[in-house]
């Protein structure tokens, strides 16, 4: 029986210690340790448009949705990149593709890939929208990324790199202009 009183005496003198000593710094933080909490004391759930983009992470997006050996664009895709250069704004989209694409066929794998840069963009910085599967009026969105950024996406066969007055698509969308992609004449 006394060591059942002793045990009790025990925690009850640790609880009160415990609780008289502890103040919680997530819920009231404090800078001074006054008590007192600088600010209104709300969280701040302001989305930052600061964040940088990881283009590495972009490309990693775009080989895994469309370097896929049975992807829908499988017969033409030989390799891709994009490249942002922000004194410019300007995010370029490089299409290498395989002899039998046509320009109608590199201009609708160049939406593809946009939509994907939309949502990978989207996944990183939530300040940015991504784009819908599928718009209620038909129209292309391809993310809010695009609405303040313009991109260049060039489609080429993979022997013509460089060589632009072969591209197949050649086309430069100036910041919300959210449009079809037009074949090179």
């Amino acid at each position: 029986m006394l060591s059942w009183k002793k045990l009790t005496v025990i925690l009850a003198v640790s609880v009160s210690v415990l609780s008289g000593c502890t103040q919680s710094n997530i819920v009231s933080p404090t800078a001074s340790g006054d008590g007192w909490v600088e600010g209104d004391g709300q969280p701040d759930v302001e989305v930052d448009k600061d964040i940088d983009i990881d283009w590495a992470e972009v490309r990693e997006d775009l080989r895994d949705e469309f370097l896929e050996p049975y992807g829908v664009f499988a017969d033409y895709v030989m390799d891709l990149d994009v490249r942002y250069d922000a004194g410019s704004n300007l995010l370029t989209v490089l299409l290498p593709v395989t002899k039998r694409t046509t320009g109608d066929i590199a201009a609708v794998y160049g939406e593809a890939v946009l939509k994907v840069i939309g949502t990978s963009v989207a996944t990183q910085n939530f300040y940015y929208e991504a784009p819908e599967e599928e718009q209620e009026d038909g129209e292309l969105y391809y993310g809010s990324f695009f609405d303040e950024h313009d991109v260049r996406v060039q489609a080429f066969h993979y022997d013509e790199e460089g060589n632009e007055s072969a591209y197949i698509v050649n086309d430069t969308m100036k910041a919300g202009e959210q449009r079809m992609l037009r074949p090179a004449a």
